[in-house]
């Protein structure tokens, strides 16, 4: 499967030997995912969870076990991550330096600050863009610039990264 915006494959890689012929056709089910990379970087702390609406229900609940897992035990990137408490980005070479925070995030600051100085017009520049999310948790459809915060230098999420589920162009609703 390709993401149709940018061109990215999505898939689910898997290590060692297997029976199967390359370019089967596979059914991706929870047993089959925690066989995964995938699975096991989410279950280490070292993969951010980025749902898309064409990833199956059963599999991103998984994938939130995983995370679950990882936060507790503080492994990987969470111990340092920032996504719901902010990063400090005066310029774009804060971007180098930064703690962790969701990827999304911090690809559409990197983007913003090719012609940006300062925080102080983000939010406007989300709204052009109006990339739209779900809030899992309220079956909600809102711009990702609804879940962002800015304050002076800080920039945060106001939801947590598995609760956002990304409207992509292949899975988008009609209206």
């Amino acid at each position: 499967m390709v993401d149709d915006s940018s061109g990215r494959p999505i898939c689910f890689v898997f290590a060692g030997n297997t029976e199967r012929e390359d370019g089967d056709e596979v059914f991706l089910d929870a047993n089959l995912l925690r066989d995964s990379v995938n699975y096991r970087q989410v279950l280490e702390g070292y993969a951010y969870p980025l749902y898309y609406n064409t990833l199956f229900t059963q599999l991103r609940q998984e994938f939130n076990k995983a995370l679950a897992v990882a936060k507790k035990d503080k492994k990987g990137y969470w111990p340092s991550d920032k996504t719901l408490t902010g990063v400090t980005v005066k310029n774009k070479d804060d971007l180098k330096t930064i703690d962790p925070i969701w990827p999304k995030l911090w690809r559409r600051l990197e983007e913003y600050f090719r012609s940006a100085d300062s925080l102080a017009g983000f939010i406007d520049f989300l709204e052009v863009k109006n990339e739209r999310i779900d809030i899992l948790s309220e079956m909600e459809e809102r711009g990702l610039q609804d879940i962002v915060a800015v304050q002076g230098n800080l920039v945060k999420l106001t939801e947590s990264p598995e609760n956002i589920r990304v409207v992509g162009k292949a899975g988008r609703r009609g209206r």
